[in-house]
């Protein structure tokens, strides 16, 4: 998982059933990668599609939906 990646939270919800209002729910753009140290996992930052910016996300619970170039 790198910047600039579309990620998702990662769901049992076929892809089907995720849209909602033209857009997959629950999703957002990865503008910071974190590293771990001995206290904390690596991680990331993502700023969602509700304007939201969420400093520290395991990746473990997303799912990349479109990675960038």
């Amino acid at each position: 998982m790198k910047v600039g990646d579309l990620v998702m939270f990662e769901s049992d919800v076929p892809k089907s059933q995720r849209w909602e209002g033209g857009e997959y729910t629950r999703t957002g753009i990865v503008v910071a990668e974190l590293p771990g140290d001995y206290i904390e996992a690596p991680a990331v930052s993502v700023l969602w599609s509700s304007g939201e910016l969420v400093e520290r996300v395991p990746p473990r619970i997303l799912e990349v939906i479109s990675e960038s170039r």
